[in-house]
């Protein structure tokens, strides 16, 4: 089983670069014109800064083929935000560095760091879940056509709260995304134009279909203890350290008697 090696110096400058673009986009869209209002703007900027870190984190310390196929993800968000904002200087900046970071991350002097075999694997289903819900408040952000709603300030909010609970396998954060989320989800697409609220509820849909898979419940549930049947093993084949510490000598007799 291979282990982590050291971290490249190309993971490093593409962490570092897709961060850095994660920021700049997240400040093009507060601080520069966009289609937009702003309150819409600020939430997919928060969304954008929290996936993109959440992102570069994985990156570094728990790299795989879901991290990977995350950062395709949030190139995507990129791409969309650049087709709907006017080019500026910020925008020329950002999309350089952040296309760059991105780029080299799918180069294939990385593949061996990004398809390293983890012991401690997340179900697929239970890392779409975490990373859905973390998701949220972009995509309520983004989709907030003509403006967030209530419900969606309420999603989006549950959304990162829910997804970091249930990342950290907190007691009854699975069932309180079950019960809780599709109601917020629901109630997310209340004002919203047709197009922007039938993409919630999309999404709304598929995360909860995900939590209530047999994947998302084992990934948080403690394994349960098994009853194992004791097998004898003879002495001659047990090391000597490990039959003094327990009491006997090399012939498995106890050490009193021995004596």
């Amino acid at each position: 089983m291979r282990q982590n090696r050291e971290m490249p110096l190309k993971v490093t400058i593409s962490a570092a670069s897709i961060l850095t673009g994660g920021l700049l986009w997240a400040g093009r869209l507060l601080f520069g014109t966009s289609p937009w209002s702003t309150p819409a703007s600020s939430l997919t900027a928060i969304g954008l800064v929290a996936v993109t870190a959440v992102t570069v984190v994985a990156m570094v310390l728990s790299p795989g083929r879901w991290v990977r196929n995350s950062v395709g993800a949030v190139g995507g968000a990129w791409a969309s935000i650049a087709a709907a904002v006017p080019v500026d200087p910020v925008w020329i900046i950002a999309f350089a560095v952040g296309g760059a970071g991105i780029a080299l991350a799918w180069l294939r002097p990385l593949d061996e760091w990004f398809h390293q075999i983890n012991p401690h694997r997340v179900p697929p289903k239970a890392a779409v879940l975490a990373l859905g819900l973390i998701w949220m408040p972009l995509l309520v952000g983004g989709l907030g056509v003509p403006d967030v709603t209530p419900g969606g300030w309420a999603a989006a909010a549950f959304g990162i709260t829910g997804g970091w609970a249930y990342a950290r396998a907190l007691p009854g954060a699975l069932w309180t995304v079950r019960l809780a989320f599709p109601i917020l989800g629901a109630a997310s697409v209340i004002g919203l134009r047709f197009p922007a609220a039938a993409g919630l509820l999309a999404v709304t849909a598929f995360l909860t279909h995900l939590a209530w898979t047999e994947e998302a419940r084992l990934a948080v549930q403690p394994p349960a203890p098994r009853r194992v049947k004791p097998v004898s093993i003879l002495p001659e084949v047990t090391p000597p350290g490990l039959l003094e510490s327990a009491g006997y000598d090399r012939r498995g007799r106890p050490l009193e008697e021995a004596d």
